[in-house]
This record gives structure tokens, sequence and C-alpha cells, in this order.
């Protein structure tokens, strides 16, 4: 699958969000009553890249891990979605990916834009455009089955990131998901809890930053690298979410 490198082109990763670790002060999270562990070694690393979260944002939340399948329709749904766009009709015809969406019934896994995005031309430039932002849904996703932990920089994902996922870390396009999934290694329940912590922390500094706040790192753009941070937990919220649709997920700070 060479030609993914010509279409999705090739660029080395911004560097990560650098910030002094001096004046880390976490006295008044510690005040907190209901302060925990796991939001306290959560909040120090914000505090270490730069963000500044709430400190009386609440610790306790209903998550219930959705099921393995769900997880794995919904990073296969958004893999054919970005072949459909990406990948033109020489290289990839359109009844291979129509197939893999029918045969794993992947529609119930897209919202109504996405399911939009298969009535339009295989290279309409604004559905293009719209896709990118699935990259970042699909970075948390692929975590689950093995990939590396999503960043929390703000900085999109590369090419190479996408083709890696899209070749090592999804179904094959001629294979069901449900046999895919049975060699998998997979996260465990607190290993998620713990990094949608994480980033439901980051998503309050960056909504706070996005009203005028200083609560991000002097680098970090609040809309553009905001706007990565809120989709990376919008996945992570989504698979502590079961039965709850991704329109529906919960992304209040």
């Amino acid at each position: 699958m060479s030609f993914l490198k010509k279409i999705f082109g090739s660029k080395e990763n911004n560097e990560s969000v650098k910030e002094a670790k001096s004046d880390i002060n976490l006295a008044p999270f510690k005040q907190v009553p209901w302060m925990t562990d796991l939001r306290l070694n959560n909040i120090t690393i914000c505090l270490e890249a730069g963000f500044r979260p709430a400190t009386s944002l609440p610790t306790e939340f209903d998550r219930q891990l959705r099921p393995t399948i769900d997880i794995a329709k919904r990073l296969n749904a958004i893999k054919a979605l970005v072949l459909w766009l990406m990948v033109p009709e020489e290289n990839l015809g359109k009844d291979r990916i129509q197939n893999f969406i029918d045969q794993n019934d992947l529609i119930k896994f897209m919202d109504e834009d996405e399911k939009e995005m298969l009535n339009v031309a295989r290279d309409d430039e604004q559905a293009r455009n719209a896709i990118g932002w699935k990259f970042e849904n699909a970075w948390s996703l692929a975590w689950y089955f093995g990939y590396k932990e999503p960043e929390i920089t703000g900085q999109m994902m590369s090419g190479e990131q996408m083709q890696e996922i899209l070749q090592n870390f999804s179904c094959p396009l001629d294979e069901n998901i449900e046999d895919w999934i049975k060699d998998k290694s997979t996260l465990s329940e607190e290993e998620l809890i713990q990094k949608e912590d994480l980033f439901y922390c980051l998503h309050n500094a960056v909504r706070s930053a996005q009203l005028g706040n200083e609560t991000v790192p002097n680098s970090f753009d609040p809309m553009g690298n905001g706007g990565v941070i809120h989709e990376r937990r919008h996945s992570l919220t989504w698979m502590l979410s079961k039965g709850i649709s991704w329109e529906e997920t919960d992304l209040s700070t």
C-alpha cells in the first residue's frame, strides 16, 4: 500500500510541548475534599506540560467500558471513511470498501455527517478536510489495540502515523472484525480510565484558554491544538460510555 504515503504525505511530528517544571504547586488541588491519587497524578502531568486545569473538577464519574467489538467497529468505520475519501478509485475500488462496511455493519458506528461522506465524490475537498479530525479520534481507539499512547501536545497526527494505524492496528478490508479482535491484546479498564481522566483535565484547560484564560502552554493554539485534544478525548470518553452513542458522548468539563 505504498500509494498511501503519496496520499497522506510524509512529515515529522512537531516537537512536544515543552514547559518549565518550576513552580508546580499541587497544594490547591490537595485541599479539594474529593481529590484522588489518580487525579493528582494527572494534574501533575498537566502542570508540568504547562496546562492548568481548574482545581475543583469532579473526580467521580459513571464510567463503564464498552465491548471490544464496539471499539473495533468504530475504529474501522473511521478507516473505511478515510480510505473512501483519501484513496483514488483506481487504487482501491469502492465496492471493496462498501463490502467491508456492509459485512461488518459499520454504518451503525458512523454519525450522520460521516454517513453523508459516503454519498459525496471520493475526491471531495470539503469532506477530505473534515476527515482530518477523524485521524485524531482514531489514535485513541488504536491505542486500545496496542498502538502507542495518544500524545498531549495538541500536534496533529503525521501521515506515517495514520498509515501505521491503517496497516497494522485495524482490520484488513477482506477480513471480519469479529475474527480480527480474537487474538488482540487490549487495554485494561483501569488504564483507559487513567488516560481519559488526563484528557478530561487537559480539555478543561483548553476550554478555559478558548475563553481567554492563560491555562495552556505559550506555544499551544487553543483552537487548532485544542481541537486535537478535544477529538482524542472524545474517543477516550466514548470508550468508557457503554450504551451511549458517539454523538451523545458527554464531553463537558
